[in-house]
């Protein structure tokens, strides 16, 4: 009984100390009941330019700041605008890079916009990359969607490919 107060005790702690821990409150949006996951992939043109840097690093070739400008072809029919910090060390051939990016268009049929997230790492030559849409960022017949996104690149061309999902009524328009 003691040890089960104990706990409670800390674990009231716990959540006091960081509210993120806290349940989310209900914020007036439905929850999201589970959508089934749709699959599309196609081909997209990136343009990135780089960008002067707010706070220039000692080494020029350290830091780098860009803009990104894609145009997305297939069941994504759109155009994304975002921006890219990142750093490389060549000598070793380790790096990363994170980026945010609009995406503004129409996915399967249905229009709007959303936000992807890029999180990637370079470890002597062996990529990781994760892509994500940032939560809550979809508008339009978007609203609710969720996703990942994986990018090849095949004979210099780039592709990609979309596991997402939608909720019930966006889906079904």
């Amino acid at each position: 009984m003691l040890l089960r107060m104990i706990r409670q005790w800390i674990a009231a702690g716990m959540m006091a100390c960081f509210p993120f821990f806290l349940p989310a409150q209900n914020s007036g949006h439905p929850i999201q009941e589970k959508a089934a996951m749709h699959q599309v992939s196609g081909s997209f043109d990136v343009k990135i330019e780089p960008q002067k840097a707010d706070n220039p690093p000692a080494r020029e070739s350290e830091l780098g700041r860009m803009s990104i400008d894609k145009q997305f072809h297939g069941d994504l029919e759109a155009v994304s605008k975002g921006e890219m910090l990142s750093f490389m060390n060549r000598e070793v051939g380790s790096g990363g890079y994170v980026a945010l990016e609009k995406v503004t268009g129409t996915l399967s049929g249905h229009t709007g916009s959303f936000v992807l997230q890029h999180n990637a790492t370079m470890n002597h030559g062996a990529p990781e990359l994760n892509i994500i849409v940032v939560p809550g960022s979809g508008t339009g017949e978007l609203t609710g969607l969720t996703g990942t996104m994986k990018i090849r690149i095949e004979s210099g061309k780039h592709f990609y490919d979309f596991d997402y999902t939608l909720p019930d009524a966006a889906a079904s328009q």
